[in-house]
């Protein structure tokens, strides 16, 4: 019942943070898709206060599983405006390139982010049907074997979800040995994504060790806050590349500000 209290009692707070964050944003920030993507999550966490109060009320799985999938992009839209405030965001970076003007980098993170969110759909249904054990050892089958002998609901989707892990971890090594050898992006870039590979192969650790000790609570909350820290800095470095398309709709607004020579200022050669 505690738990239970403290999670509406932090989702009220959060409704009451999101509400005056986009109210701040729209009265100071004059970029038109910065103001969209407040009012976005506004409507977000809207939503996630009556997917919570219809999953209490009908006692649904489906609210639930719907509840804790919204919560993901959530967290992905208040790391976009995180990211656009920031003074980093309006700095110039240079950006890998293809042919055709693409970005290679921003591609992939798409196409790495829809992957992970698909795994955490997958994760959910997983979860709330009871399949977490389905299969109940790692990484053979209790036959000894890749692929299970006995075929169900609840085995299919564990095995699906095993399946998405091991395509989301080789896309993910491929997307970072490019991002990290990519010589023109920023340090940091490359750094968020050495903190997205530790965060990549603890998941893989943490998803062995729900299995290895029977969903022990511990390890089994770890795994899907880790997923979705996994799932939120990738976002974040795919929203990065997207800084070039973003910034030429308010050229003017996306400037950084000048900065002031005070050595100048003290003698009075700098102008106001």
């Amino acid at each position: 019942m505690l738990a239970e209290h403290s999670h509406r009692l932090l989702g009220a707070t959060i409704g009451m943070l999101t509400l005056s964050l986009a109210v701040w944003i729209w009265l100071s920030d004059d970029r038109k898709w910065m103001r969209m993507l407040a009012a976005g999550s506004l409507v977000a966490v809207i939503l996630q206060g009556l997917l919570g109060g219809f999953r209490v009320l009908f006692n649904s799985l489906e609210f639930a599983m719907i509840h804790g999938c919204l919560a993901q992009l959530f967290l992905c839209m208040l790391v976009s405006i995180a990211a656009g405030q920031s003074a980093w965001w309006f700095r110039e970076f240079e950006f890998p390139k293809e042919k055709g003007a693409r970005n290679p980098i921003k591609r992939l993170g798409l196409a790495i982010c829809g992957l992970i969110f698909i795994q955490l759909i997958i994760a959910a249904i997983m979860r709330h049907s009871g399949a977490g054990l389905a299969i109940p050892t790692f990484p053979l089958t209790p036959e000894g074997g890749v692929f299970p002998e006995i075929w169900n609901f609840p085995v299919g989707i564990h095995f699906a979800h095993r399946a998405m892990a091991l395509v989301i971890f080789v896309s993910y090594i491929y997307w970072a040995s490019r991002i990290l050898t990519c010589k023109v992006l920023d340090v940091r870039i490359k750094s968020i994504c050495w903190l997205g590979l530790i965060l990549l192969f603890s998941q893989v650790t943490l998803g062995a060790m729900v299995i290895w000790t029977y969903r022990s609570p511990i390890p089994t909350s770890v795994h899907v806050l880790n997923g979705a820290f996994l799932f939120a800095l990738s976002w974040l470095i795919t929203f990065f590349q997207f800084s070039p398309d973003l910034k030429s709709l308010n050229g003017l607004r996306n400037q950084a500000p000048e900065s002031v020579d005070f050595s100048k200022v003290s003698t009075g050669q700098s102008r106001p």
